[in-house]
C-alpha cells in the first residue's frame, strides 16, 4: 500500500499533468478561437464596406442612366431651335404658336440642364462620402503585431498560473474561474432549456444537482442573491460549471482592450446602430435632396420637351400642309403620351390624375385652325385670338400644378409619411415604407431612394413622432434642400415666361400682330402697309 507521502506525491505529479496537458490543448484552442474571430470579423467589415459601397451606388447608377438620355435630349431641342422654324418657305405663322413651341423649349432645356447638374451633384457627393468612409471610418480589423503576440501563447507560461489551478485534481477540486456568460442576444433571443434535475447541463454527477437544489436556494437567501457570491459559495467538485482562472482574466481583458480580442469588439458584437450606416445616413443628407429632384425636373424637361413638338406639328400642319385633321391628331397624340408621363411620375391623390392643362396643343391646333379658315370673319378671328390665350392661361396653371406637386410633403397639408405605390396601394409592409417628409410626396413612388437600415427602437421612436404629428423631429429633417429652392425658382421663372406671353398675346389682339416689329421697307425706310396683301396666310399675321 502506498504511505500518505507517496499518495499525495502521486496525485501532484498526476494533478500537475493533467492541468499542463488541458493547459497546452486549450491555447491551441485559444488560438485557433482567435483566427476564426478575426476571420469572421474582417469578413463583417468587408460587408460594411460593401454596404457603404452598395448605398452610394444608387446616385451613380441614376447618373449613368439619367444624363444619356437627358444629354441626347438637350441634342434634340438644339436641333429644334435651330432646324425647325415656320415661315421660311411660307408666311410666317401667328407669333402666339411660335411662342408657345420656342418658350415650351426654352424651359425644357432649362430643366434637363438642371437635372444633368444635380444628376454630377448627387453622384459626385455620394462618391466622395463613400471614399471618406472606406478609408477612414470603415477599415478592415487586421490585427497588429502586438494582438498576434498577445493572443499566442507559449507552453512555458503555464508556469505564470495560480498553483491551484497547475494542481487541481478533477472531480475532486472545482474550478476557480466562472463560465462567460451569454450574450446579450443569446439571453434575448435563445429559448432556455429546462434545467436537468440530474445535474447533466452543469456538467456534474448524475443525482447530485437535484440533491444541491435546496442547498443552493438558501445560499441565494445568505448572499442576497448575488450571483457571484452565490456561484463562490455554492462551488462544490462536480455539480457546477467552471472554467480555469486564465480564461476568466482572458474575458475580463477582452472588456479592457476590445480591439485586441477575436471580434475587435471585446466580448459582444458590434453595437446598433451599426457606426457606418449612421454615418452613410449623415452623407446622405447632404446628396438625397439633389438626387430627389433630378428625378422631378427630369420629369418636367421631358415633358416640355414632347409639348413643344406638340405645339409645332399644329403649325407644320396646318401652316404649310394645310391639314387641318392631321394637325389635331398630332396634338392629341403627342398630348396622350405627355398625359401617360404625367400621371406614371405622378400619384393620382397628389395633382396626377387628368391634368387637363396639358391639353394645350388641341386647343392651339383649333385656334390655328379658325386663324386659317377659307371664310374668315371677325368673329372666327376674335374666337380664334380668345382661344389663344386660352392656351396660355393652360401653360400658366400646368406650371402651377407642377410647383404643387414637386414642393416637399412638408410644405403641403396631409402629411402621411407613408409610401405608396403608383396605383396608390400599400407595397411590403414588412419592408421600410417610411416617406420623409422632406421628399416630394407626388414623386414618393418614383425616386427610387434606398436609406440604411434602421434599429427597432429607431423606427419605434419614429412612429410614435409621426403619430404626434411632430414632423419637426423627422430623421431626415436636416437635408440640405437647395436643390429645390432651385426648383422652384426656375418654376417661377416658368410662369413668369408665360406670362409675359400672355400679355403680349393680349397687346397684339388689341394692336395687331407684327405692328410692334415689321420688315424692312423700301427707301426711304418706310415699313407701314409693307405687310398688306403679303402672300395668303393667316387673317391676324397681315
Amino acid at each position: 500500500m502506498l504511505g500518505g507521502g507517496t499518495l499525495i506525491k502521486q496525485a501532484g505529479l498526476f494533478g500537475f499533468g493533467y492541468n499542463r496537458v488541458n493547459y497546452k490543448f486549450d491555447q491551441g484552442q485559444r488560438w485557433a478561437r482567435f483566427t476564426a474571430g478575426r476571420a469572421n470579423e474582417l469578413k463583417r467589415s468587408a460587408m460594411f464596406r460593401e454596404d457603404v459601397s452598395d448605398l452610394a451606388a444608387v446616385s451613380v447608377s441614376k447618373l449613368k442612366v439619367y444624363v444619356p438620355v437627358l444629354t441626347m435630349s438637350l441634342g434634340y431641342v438644339l436641333t429644334v431651335l435651330v432646324e425647325a422654324r415656320s415661315g421660311l418657305k411660307f408666311p410666317g405663322p401667328p407669333t402666339f404658336a411660335s411662342g408657345l413651341y420656342l418658350n415650351c423649349l426654352a424651359v425644357a432645356f432649362a430643366f434637363m440642364t438642371l437635372s444633368i447638374w444635380l444628376c454630377w451633384h448627387a453622384a459626385m457627393r455620394a462618391q466622395i462620402a463613400m471614399v471618406q468612409l472606406r478609408t477612414r471610418k470603415v477599415r478592415l480589423p487586421v490585427p497588429s503585431q502586438r494582438q498576434l503576440d498577445s493572443a499566442r501563447k507559449i507552453l512555458s507560461t503555464y508556469e505564470e498560473q495560480g498553483v491551484y489551478d497547475m494542481f487541481r485534481l478533477p472531480f475532486l477540486m472545482p474550478n476557480t474561474g466562472n463560465t462567460p456568460p451569454a450574450s446579450d442576444d443569446e439571453v434575448k433571443d435563445g429559448k432556455k432549456k429546462k434545467e436537468s434535475k440530474t445535474g447533466y447541463d452543469k456538467a456534474g454527477l448524475p443525482g447530485i444537482g437535484a440533491k444541491m437544489k435546496e442547498k443552493v436556494k438558501e445560499l441565494a437567501e445568505e448572499t442576497g442573491g448575488s450571483k457571484k457570491e452565490l456561484a463562490h459559495a455554492a462551488r462544490m467538485p462536480g455539480t457546477t460549471s467552471g472554467v480555469p482562472s486564465w480564461i476568466e482574466k482572458e474575458v475580463a481583458a477582452r472588456d479592457d482592450l476590445p480591439k485586441a480580442s477575436p471580434s475587435a469588439f471585446g466580448n459582444e458584437a458590434p453595437p446598433e446602430p451599426y457606426e457606418h450606416f449612421e454615418l452613410i445616413r449623415q452623407a446622405q443628407k447632404d446628396y438625397w435632396c439633389a438626387e430627389a429632384y433630378a428625378r422631378v425636373t427630369f420629369l418636367i424637361g421631358k415633358m416640355h420637351l414632347i409639348q413643344s413638338f406638340a405645339y409645332w406639328l399644329p403649325i407644320h400642319n396646318i401652316g404649310e400642309l394645310g391639314l387641318v385633321w392631321g394637325a389635331v391628331i398630332c396634338a392629341s397624340s403627342l398630348s396622350a403620351g405627355v398625359w401617360i408621363m404625367f400621371r406614371m411620375d405622378v400619384l393620382p391623390s397628389h395633382g396626377g390624375c387628368f391634368p387637363i392643362e396639358i391639353g394645350g396643343p388641341i386647343i392651339e391646333a383649333i385656334s390655328l385652325a379658325l386663324a386659317y379658315t377659307h371664310h374668315p370673319t371677325d368673329s372666327v378671328i376674335d374666337i380664334s385670338r380668345a382661344v389663344a390665350i386660352l392656351v396660355l392661361l393652360m401653360q400658366i396653371g400646368l406650371t402651377i400644378r407642377l410647383y404643387v406637386v414637386s414642393q416637399p410633403a412638408n410644405s403641403s397639408a396631409g402629411a402621411t409619411h407613408q409610401a405608396r405605390e403608383i396605383g396608390e396601394r400599400m407595397f411590403n409592409q414588412s419592408a421600410s415604407c417610411e416617406s420623409p417628409a422632406w421628399l416630394p410626396a407626388a414623386f414618393q413612388h418614383v425616386s427610387y431612394l434606398v436609406a440604411p437600415p434602421k434599429t427597432k427602437s429607431q423606427l419605434e421612436q419614429e412612429q410614435m413622432d409621426r403619430d404626434q404629428s411632430i414632423i419637426r423631429e423627422d430623421p431626415m429633417v436636416n437635408v440640405d434642400m437647395t436643390p429645390w429652392y432651385y426648383v422652384r425658382t426656375l418654376l417661377f421663372v416658368t410662369v413668369l415666361s408665360w406670362s409675359v406671353l400672355l400679355t403680349g398675346r393680349i397687346v397684339e389682339c388689341i394692336m395687331s400682330e407684327r405692328m410692334l416689329v415689321t420688315n424692312p421697307g423700301a427707301p426711304p425706310w418706310t415699313r407701314i402697309g409693307r405687310w398688306y396683301g403679303w402672300e395668303r396666310g393667316p387673317i391676324t399675321s397681315k
